[in-house]
């Protein structure tokens, strides 16, 4: 059902985490619950249609005389989103690490993406969707989609965003919003600007996502299941009452409930609940 490999250009590793091929037979139906991620995604379609409603996305395939596609772009979310597919198509995705989606694009991420999935309308991914989709194995689509992004490569002045990103991931030292501008120069109405410009949340809502997604690491991928109290502890979670009520608000579940009901597909790089 899917299937993912690491890029193998070592210039295309340092933004992209993978790409990946998600595919559904005609009789197939599935939905799952993503959850808030420092990542983002583009993904390509062929012959499909998708609908937005609030949280819900729904994608379904159209049959006409004339193959048509789309690109869809994902934006930042502090909240579960619920896809709903039904079958008959496949998904070809790129997982892009945190702000590594600003080196293939000339406009600003929030700009691209300012909800929580919406169009690509840019011609040019459009039209290399016809060209991905002209390939018929996985192995051709990664080939042509590493040359694509490679054509589109540039290098946006970003120094200052990277050193911002790590601080507020680090689960050792919990530095304040202040410290983090005032470490890269910026004063904090500027740096929240910058901020939201290339990765389309606040800075305070990027600490949660990764402190968030630090736990996952420290949990659910861990050699050996920790106890809940370990994982909020490694996470720079403040106490077992803030882990807690921080975990309702990103999963709509408790952390038991929700290590106990998630699903780690292809070998750990996939982390839903299906429904």
């Amino acid at each position: 059902m899917i299937k993912s490999v690491r890029p193998q250009s070592e210039l295309l590793r340092k933004y992209v985490d993978v790409f990946y091929v998600f595919c559904l037979n005609a009789n197939e139906n599935i939905s799952y619950i993503a959850f808030p991620h420092t990542n983002t995604a583009i993904s390509f379609f062929k012959n499909t249609s998708i609908n937005r409603e609030g949280d819900n996305i729904h994608i379904h395939p159209i049959v006409q005389e004339v193959d048509t596609y789309c690109v869809e772009i994902l934006g930042k979310y502090t909240r579960p989103v619920f896809v709903h597919y039904n079958g008959g198509f496949n998904e070809i995705a790129l997982i892009f690490k945190p702000l590594g989606v600003n080196h293939f694009f000339r406009e600003e991420f929030h700009t691209l993406a300012p909800e929580i999935v919406q169009n690509l309308n840019d011609g040019a991914w459009v039209q290399f969707a016809s060209t991905l989709y002209n390939c018929h194995d996985f192995e051709s689509q990664v080939l042509v989609l590493e040359s694509f992004l490679l054509s589109l490569l540039w290098q946006p002045e970003l120094d200052a965003m990277y050193q911002a990103i790590e601080m507020l991931a680090d689960t050792n030292i919990d530095y304040s919003i202040e410290e983090v501008a005032s470490s890269i120069n910026m004063s904090v109405k500027t740096f929240q600007r910058h901020f939201l410009k290339h990765l389309a949340c606040t800075p305070i809502d990027y600490r949660r996502i990764a402190r968030f997604r630090h736990s996952l690491g420290s949990g659910l991928l861990a050699p050996e299941i920790k106890k809940l109290t370990s994982i909020a502890y490694d996470s720079n979670y403040y106490d077992q009452s803030y882990f807690v009520r921080e975990y309702r608000k990103l999963t709509n579940h408790s952390p038991k409930a929700f290590f106990e009901s998630i699903s780690v597909l292809d070998d750990n790089h996939i982390v839903w609940k299906i429904r």
